[in-house]
């Protein structure tokens, strides 16, 4: 984990325009997160391929190439939503913000995960580019955590509604079945699906009780923590109730500040949905590209099983989680029963169970490769030559900047966005009471003199206060310049 020094270096060279030297430590760690990714999608792509090679290869070539530039328009749609969101964020803590800025910031993290275990250097990366672009890092910190809470929270609601409308159908799906070697496992679909989805809830239910409840909070950080401990899951106690310590004092303060603009925070979450029901939609649009006939395939099927896909393979640390995503996907959109899978071929007009499977392995390749490869090599080329990316920030050991170099920079900032916060809730009441004094004044039917100087006094006296605390606020921004 890189100390209060290293981190006060890295972003000391970020500022200046210097590079940190890539040591051989950190190439050889993204030479092998690259390599595990390109290998475990190789292979899973090869035994999808395998067996029916010959008419997997026609139904592509059959394929109706104007759905997949829908398809293409709808990644563009997803990634285009992600950054707007960026940069609504960095709007809200400088004028001087452009919307390529925030686009840039969305396909550094979406490199960064790709290449860092278990996708953990993306958000690092991202504060450290909006420090380059002239972001203060306090507020990078302070965006990557705001985006996370409604990242999740957005998740979450996604994965309720994929339970209330298809359980029925996820229930009744065939056990995921692998081999290796003499061993099998079968492991129901709708347990792996709920594992996923606890997942998604688990992350952000234990800090929000941790945050707000006191009882519960002192449960994890005492019995908890110790017991994992004793049981050497958890090597240094102390330094993990640190950890968790910043973790929710960090959730509290952003939560905080989310709650303080409603709007926005309703506005982002829209952001999110769209941009997640454009993500979920492809095999639908796969499906109509390749001649789909089945006549339980709908746009919202293809939203619902792509969501309960995404629960799956979030228990992957395996960035992408390659090699299982390309398992699953088969398993969940094709059935034993071809007339109740969601992808259907028919020969002679009767439905045909390998050339349904065939034309599932299609839609398997065009599906990984638009989602997953393609934003990949957008990502490394803006993250290659966009000037503002932090190319090879390693601390002094080598080290790829991680969620635990994360941690430390919320760690050291924050007692100054607590303080930032403060001050502008106290602005906003301040504001609040000027206006309705003023609206109190206009509405009063029957005044004397007197009762009008009065207010005339209120209000003058709180618009005082609003302009002592913006003229702080501007003498701290121009202190920062």
């Amino acid at each position: 984990m890189a100390n209060k020094e290293e981190l006060e270096k890295q972003v000391a060279d970020l500022e200046s325009g210097n590079k940190p030297k890539k040591s051989k430590k950190a190439i050889l760690k993204y030479v092998l997160n690259i390599s595990l990714v390109l290998i475990a999608t190789s292979v899973a792509l090869f035994l999808s391929l395998k067996d029916n090679f010959n008419t997997i290869i026609a139904d592509l070539k059959n394929c109706d190439y104007r759905w997949i530039l829908v398809v293409a328009g709808l990644v563009l749609a997803a990634m285009f939503f992600k950054g707007l969101i960026l940069f609504c964020f960095a709007r809200l803590y400088t004028r001087n913000y452009r919307l390529h800025q925030g686009l840039a910031v969305f396909q550094i993290g979406v490199f960064y995960n790709a290449v860092t275990p278990g996708a953990s250097g993306g958000e690092i990366m991202e504060a450290y580019t909006y420090k380059k672009q002239g972001v203060p890092i306090s507020s990078a910190v302070s965006i990557m955590a705001m985006y996370s809470i409604i990242y999740q929270s957005v998740l979450i609601i996604y994965g309720l509604m994929s339970f209330i409308i298809k359980y029925d159908f996820i229930s009744k799906m065939n056990a995921l079945t692998i081999n290796i070697g003499s061993l099998r496992l079968s492991l129901p679909i709708w347990v792996l699906t709920i594992l996923g989805f606890a997942l998604n809830v688990g992350v952000i239910l234990i800090t929000l009780l941790m945050a707000y409840w006191k009882g519960f909070h002192r449960f994890i950080m005492g019995p908890v923590i110790g017991l994992l401990s004793k049981i050497k899951i958890i090597k240094n106690p102390e330094k993990s109730r640190e950890n968790l310590r910043v973790q929710v004092e960090n959730f509290k303060i952003e939560f905080r500040r989310l709650l303080t603009n409603i709007p926005f925070t309703i506005l982002m979450s829209v952001f999110f949905f769209i941009a997640f029901t454009a993500t979920f939609s492809i095999p639908y649009f796969v499906g109509i590209a390749l001649g789909n006939e089945s006549s339980v395939a709908s746009f919202w099927d293809a939203v619902f099983l792509s969501n309960y896909h995404q629960m799956v393979t979030g228990l992957v640390p395996i960035p992408g989680s390659a090699g299982v995503s390309e398992l699953f996907f088969h398993e969940l959109f094709i059935n034993d029963i071809t007339v109740q899978s969601f992808y259907v071929a028919t020969v002679d007009g009767i439905p045909d169970a390998a050339a349904s499977d065939a034309m599932c392995r299609a839609a398997l390749l065009l599906w990984r490769s638009i989602t997953f490869a393609l934003p990949l090599m957008v990502a490394g080329f803006v993250t290659a030559f966009y000037k503002a990316s932090p190319k090879g920030t390693v601390s002094q050991h080598g080290d790829i900047p991680d969620r635990k170099t994360l941690t430390q920079l919320q760690a050291e900032t924050l007692a100054e966005r607590n303080m930032e916060l403060d001050t502008i809730i106290e602005t906003s009441t301040l504001t609040r009471q000027a206006v309705l004094a003023r609206l109190k004044a206009t509405n009063k039917k029957k005044k004397n003199p007197d009762d009008e100087e009065e207010d005339d006094e209120i209000i003058d006296r709180d618009m005082d206060e609003i302009n002592i605390v913006s003229d702080e606020e501007d003498t701290d921004e121009d202190d920062e310049l």
